[in-house]
């Protein structure tokens, strides 16, 4: 389903105009290629030259060498005939060495258009990719996953035809209209006249395909976003689908959208093809009072019949600009419309970042101090505090467990040390430094982190094991997986550490992908761990190898645990009950036990379990 914050957007695109500042900014990414452009738009000027001399080598033709011929009514000489059919000859290997010319240079232009749009296209898609990566969780908290695919993929792809072609064809399509009005005038000025009288209607029609073209685009695109949303949606949640029996019902929403997708693009392709064979109306009227007035003044004398022969090609290099054009701002639209999402996306600033005069963290020891810390989502309403006046300390090398039933603010804990978060009130410290004022790479670098989901990356499961710290060696993955207990889990995996790993680790069991989360964690040699439901899905005796394994790498790391099952965090240092935001107990297990409290009352609940 698509968030107020999609459709908020879609609106506001839907109501925003072109503007030039778009397109500059678009076309700012061909810098880094500005030689290869250069290039191209010198071998267009040189093209389009070299097409319009066409028209006048046969205007040459028909008036110097055939017209003598048949103005004399088969009179006369050979001598004559001889020699016009040389100026023919010369004339027609001349018209075809510049249609090679022509042709060669049309074939480098492709090659340095190419250069040009596809590498802006890559480096928009790297742009694109490397902001989305430093975007705070905040953005895809109110942003749907698909809307964001979208702005990197097919919003991207749209920008092909304007990037790699449009400075090309808009430069050609310009010199050759300039230049055939220009011809065209010193042709016949009576008989440009003549062609002026469908120009008003041209630009009638011009100004209503600009402006229900714009429209038409921008609606196409949002309705397009929203469907790719959707789909990814679907696959993302398909095992719920299916589970829960909603193909249909899935099945029907998503042919509802389909539905307007399809409306919009074919009012979309209406309006295009509506206006381009108008065009070539038009382009027919014009050459149908060229013929008709331009054969009575050769009747008359005025004009010659190589001339009107010439007259009538320029006219038909007239119109065609004006479809090219036409067919180019009609991929101006869509690249716009793309252009808009993709800056929107860029536009977005981290709301977590490293402040002005940040500094890295040293090595830590591994002390953490949450002082007063409140916090709210930003979807979350403004009286609604997800945590209140969260007030604890644990030092280096200390076991602190997070319990509570769910919404009470455990994971959100973990997430304002990591910094995924800000806090609207209070400081969080490590070492006695505030981590607001370090940088979070610093941070990142010491902090190591299992979370519910187990998410695996494709590759093997020796990359997947480093994928913390890239740096260490075979041996050192090793020594954690001994240490940890999974050594032997994983050999006896189909490759041992060099299985691949399918999509989001699809071949493993969850036990699996938990187990190799949590070596990773152990890998990355972190001063501060974080287990997020680290053992929910591990079977009983996988859990007691971790618990042992866990025990000992504890004595050297500060840990902070989160689990609904009670046993793993018995032997915590300390621990925090939380509920509605608030810590409402602390003590070690046996301590909360005599209270005779909420812990206990959990506990009681889970050994009954």
């Amino acid at each position: 389903m698509a968030t107020h914050d999609d459709i908020a957007l879609d609106e506001e695109f839907a109501q925003s105009s072109l503007r030039g500042s778009l397109l500059r900014r678009l076309f700012a990414y061909t810098r880094p290629y500005r030689r290869a452009l250069y290039t191209n738009l010198a071998l267009t000027l040189l093209a389009t030259a070299s097409a319009l001399v066409g028209p006048r080598l046969i205007q040459h033709g028909i008036d110097h060498a055939l017209a003598p011929i048949l103005g004399s009514g088969g009179t006369a000489a050979g001598a004559t005939i001889a020699a016009a059919g040389r100026e023919i000859l010369a004339l027609s290997g001349l018209y075809l060495a510049n249609l090679l010319l022509g042709w060669g240079l049309t074939i480098i232009q492709v090659r340095t258009s190419i250069e040009t749009g596809q590498g802006a296209m890559n480096d928009l898609r790297l742009a694109v990719f490397e902001h989305i990566q430093r975007l705070s969780l905040n953005y895809f908290d109110r942003t749907h996953q698909g809307r964001i695919i979208a702005r990197a993929d097919s919003d991207i792809d749209s920008l092909d035809r304007v990037l790699t072609w449009g400075a090309g064809q808009a430069l050609s399509s310009l010199v050759t209209l300039l230049g055939v009005i220009v011809l065209m005038v010193q042709y016949d000025l009576r008989l440009s006249l003549a062609v002026c009288s469908v120009l008003p209607l041209l630009a009638w029609m011009t100004h209503w395909f600009h402006r229900r073209g714009r429209e038409a685009y921008r609606s196409l695109r949002g309705t397009q976003s929203r469907l790719i949303a959707a789909m990814a949606e679907n696959i993302s949640g398909v095992r719920v689908v299916q589970a829960f029996v909603r193909e249909a019902e899935n099945l029907r929403r998503f042919q509802g959208l389909h539905a307007d997708f399809t409306e919009r693009w074919v009012a979309s392709a209406r309006v295009f093809h509506t206006y381009m064979p108008a065009v070539g109306l038009l382009s027919g009227l014009a050459t149908a009072i060229v013929l008709g007035y331009g054969g009575w003044r050769v009747q008359q004398g005025g004009l010659t019949v190589g001339a009107l022969a010439a007259y009538v090609l320029y006219l038909g290099l007239f119109f065609g600009p004006i479809q090219t054009m036409g067919d180019l701002y009609n991929a101006v639209l869509s690249a716009a419309a793309s252009a808009e999402r993709i800056f929107a996306l860029l536009d977005t600033e981290p709301q977590v970042k490293d402040a002005t005069a940040a500094t890295d963290l040293p090595t830590l020891r591994g002390d953490v101090e949450f002082a007063g810390v409140s916090f709210r989502y930003d979807t979350t309403p403004a009286d609604q505090w997800i945590l209140q006046d969260i007030q604890f300390s644990v030092p280096a090398g200390a076991t602190v467990a997070l319990v509570g039933h769910t919404g009470s603010g455990k994971t959100s804990i973990i997430s304002l040390l990591a910094r995924f978060y800000e806090p609207q009130a209070g400081q969080i410290r490590v070492d006695g430094l505030p981590i607001a004022s370090h940088t979070l790479a610093s941070l990142h670098r010491q902090l190591g982190m299992v979370t519910q989901e187990n998410f695996l990356f494709t590759g093997t499961v020796m990359e997947n094991l480093k994928f913390g710290r890239p740096e260490a060696t075979d041996s050192e993955v090793h020594e954690a997986a001994q240490a940890l207990g999974t050594h032997s889990v994983i050999e006896r995996l189909p490759s041992g550490y060099h299985t691949e790993v399918r999509e989001r680790g699809g071949n493993f069991s969850a036990g699996e992908r938990q187990l190799i989360t949590i070596t990773r964690a152990m890998v990355a040699a972190p001063r501060i761990l974080i287990f997020d439901e680290a053992t929910s899905a591990v079977d009983p005796q996988t859990e007691r190898l971790i618990q042992e394994a866990l025990r000992t790498l504890f004595q050297r790391r500060t840990s902070l645990v989160i689990a609904h099952r009670l046993s793993t965090v018995r032997n915590a240092d300390l621990l925090l009950v939380l509920d509605h935001g608030r810590i409402v107990e602390r003590g070690t297990h046996d301590s909360l036990l005599a209270q005779n409290g909420i812990y206990a009352r959990m506990h009681a609940e889970f050994v009954r379990g």
